[in-house]
């Protein structure tokens, strides 16, 4: 499966760094995936919706991949695509665009 990742926006504040969307082989399109700063480093974190259940607040993805390997390879090519779009606008002496994290969605240019 041929997985394309873009960054569609960066987030300041918390753990979530970046907000992402994959293309997978060119047919189907997933937005809303979380570059996260974890205790072991970076991770990808899929896209959820939340739910109360008995009061409680609970979280159920609404995508993931079935396998690890399919994990692994998602998650490489959307951290791939995050350091790029990192050197990108070092390289450019771009200030990077941030979200501030409590301030809702502000989308990059598409």
């Amino acid at each position: 499966m041929k997985i394309q990742a873009k960054i569609d926006r960066l987030v300041k504040g918390g753990s979530t760094k970046a907000i992402a969307s994959v293309t997978l082989d060119s047919w189907y399109v997933v937005k809303g995936l979380r570059v996260v700063d974890g205790k072991k480093g970076l991770f990808v974190s899929m896209p959820q919706e939340s739910y109360t259940d008995k009061g409680e607040k609970k979280y159920s993805n609404i995508f993931f991949p079935i396998t690890n390997a399919a994990k692994m390879e998602l998650q490489d090519a959307v951290l791939k695509a995050y350091d790029q779009y990192l050197d990108q606008q070092h390289e450019t002496g771009q200030s990077a665009q941030w979200e501030n994290q409590d301030d809702g969605i502000l989308p990059f240019g598409m």
